[in-house]
């Protein structure tokens, strides 16, 4: 792991009179990244392809005396395509509870029995949602399981991508009832609007809900984008004992019409997941214009009501300098080496964001600038909860990898896990592989390796590519992830649940499935990390730690970055 800096409290007041000039030369800046486009999950259909799962699921994994406890296959494309509902990405996220761990894809829902790995229960998703009273589904699902509530929590598109619904299970099993509301989460353009992308967070006060908005042009033509929404839903209308509603909510909405005086409240918003009581909450984002991370405030709310909230105004978290990352290498032999490329999303925070101790923790992927790699790395960074001042931050990677879809969690311990996907050219190792490691949190809020970097599953096929025949050139695009997801157990807070994407065989002879016509296949997989567990790094993750910048180092590059967001004035 490279760290790529780590800033002293002296260091903090030249950072902060830069982001000051950043906001003056971001208020002018009115074009939105191109790249933060619609991005519907897609169905895929290729003729005569059959997804027969013949050959089983990938054995579990059992590691006692490992910070790697266990490991177990979640759903797979099989799987959703045997309900007919075969998408690409399957937007990979799940959470553990008291005693299940639930995921949600798009195309099929499952629950888990957390200690053994037993699937308990497999449905599609839009079979979920009819029995918690819906009509139909679109996708992005999220979960997350409330464990003051003992509530399991699912949000996804409605029947109509521009409503949202939230299911609430009755108790804290998953495979009880549960009960469900929808919301219009974005109005005014009728049937084409879409409330894309929704986030899922909570705190002690209210379910926080983040969508980009998007709408036809006004010509015609593909969707554009309208903006962002923050629905902010009170607690108590949700865990109601009856059922959810979302009486008293919130609705922030950040219109983006490309015009002077457009305001930046970012690009797939998250809210901050915290147990800590008060009548506010906070929300990330990256910025929808520059390169950076943006953070405000929701004032005024109780568990009650949301009504009487107000946002903030937007801090620039003065992130060190970085490009959008390109797309992610792998170690193909059936296609062409231009072909040879997983679409590993942007640099938008695309999984939970949480607090702890007075500090948040996030991480998302970027391409660092300067380092002249041209490679995607998970970045994490630490902030002061009261103040959103960068206390530290690190790219994970090493030369010759990509690195990216990254998710983390945090203890009351300040023990950190982060799960990402790693792949590269290499043939021995360029497999897409789903790796973790684990941390403590150091005084200044620094990040301290504790296991090194673990190897949780590496993907069965060295060049997946969905939408094409094995050995053809990819069909469409190769979104990986959109997300992944680290949770930590509520009744041992030491253990953290990851799940992420692998690739799965493909679906031919060779592949075990006789009668299939060659696509490739995605699956997922959770993994189990004990944080407490201290493990000496191998040397190869000895090799990608702690070198720092300067003071001097930080700001060249900070002013290189100023002077470029100044031309976009």
């Amino acid at each position: 792991m490279k760290h790529i800096h780590s800033r002293s409290a002296g260091g903090l007041a030249i950072v902060a009179a830069a982001v000051l000039a950043l906001m003056a030369s971001q208020a002018q800046a009115q074009t939105i990244k191109s790249y933060f486009e619609f991005k519907k999950p897609k169905m895929i259909t290729i003729e005569g392809d059959l997804s027969l799962d013949t050959n089983g699921k990938s054995a579990p994994v059992f590691n006692l005396a490992s910070p790697y406890v266990r490991g177990f296959e979640g759903i797979s494309q099989y799987d959703g395509a045997s309900f007919g509902r075969n998408f690409v990405p399957p937007d990979t996220i799940g959470a553990v509870g008291a005693t299940q761990y639930m995921e949600t894809t798009n195309g099929a829902y499952a629950v888990f029995d957390k200690t053994t790995g037993n699937r308990t229960s497999l449905v599609s998703d839009v079979a979920f949602w009819a029995t918690a009273g819906q009509t139909g589904t679109n996708g992005d699902s999220r979960v997350m399981y409330n464990a003051a509530a003992n509530r399991w929590v699912v949000v996804a598109f409605g029947g109509n991508a521009k409503d949202l619904q939230i299911a609430v299970s009755d108790t804290s099993d998953a495979l009880g009832g549960w009960k469900s509301t929808k919301f219009e989460g974005y109005a005014g353009f009728g049937f084409g609007a879409t409330a894309d992308y929704p986030t899922l967070a909570m705190d002690t006060n209210a379910v926080y809900i983040g969508t980009n908005n998007f709408a036809p042009k006004t010509n015609g033509g593909t969707n554009s984008f309208r903006g962002t929404t923050m629905n902010v839903i009170p607690l108590d209308s949700l865990f109601n004992g009856v059922a959810p509603t979302t009486t008293n909510m919130a609705q922030i909405v950040t219109p983006y019409n490309g015009a002077v005086g457009d305001q930046d409240r970012g690009f797939a918003q998250q809210g901050v997941n915290s147990s800590s009581a008060g009548s506010t909450g906070t929300v990330i984002a990256t910025s929808a214009f520059i390169y950076d991370g943006l953070g405000f405030r929701v004032n005024g709310l109780t568990s009650s009501s949301a009504t009487g909230s107000s946002a903030t105004a937007v801090s620039y978290l003065g992130q060190a300098a970085f490009t959008t990352p390109g797309a992610a290498r792998q170690p193909s032999v059936a296609i062409p080496q231009n072909q040879r490329i997983v679409d590993a999303l942007d640099e938008r925070i695309s999984s939970s964001v949480y607090e702890a101790n007075g500090r948040i923790y996030m991480v998302n992927t970027v391409n660092p600038d300067g380092d002249g790699l041209d490679e995607a790395r998970v970045r994490y960074t630490v902030l002061d909860a009261t103040t959103l001042a960068v206390l530290s931050e690190g790219d994970i990677g090493q030369a010759g990898y990509d690195y990216y879809q990254g998710s983390i969690a945090v203890n009351s311990f300040g023990e950190v896990v982060i799960g990402y996907n790693r792949s590269g050219l290499d043939a021995a190792t360029g497999k897409i592989s789903f790796m973790g490691q684990s941390f403590a949190t150091g005084v200044s809020g620094n990040l301290v390796a504790r296991s090194g970097e673990l190897l949780l599953k590496e993907s069965l096929t060295d060049d997946y590519h969905n939408g094409s025949l094995f050995g053809q050139v990819n069909a469409g695009r190769q979104r990986w992830g959109d997300y992944s997801q680290v949770s930590v157990d509520p009744t041992d807070p030491h253990q953290f649940y990851l799940i992420g994407e692998f690739a799965r065989e493909y679906n031919n002879a060779a592949g075990g499935h006789p009668g299939g016509t060659g696509g490739s296949r995605w699956g997922t997989w959770i993994a189990v990390i004990d944080a407490s567990v201290v493990a000496v790094p191998e040397p190869s993750t000895y090799g990608m730690m702690f070198f720092g910048l300067g003071a001097m180092g930080l700001m060249a590059k900070r002013r290189r970055r100023l002077a470029a967001e100044a031309s976009l004035a």
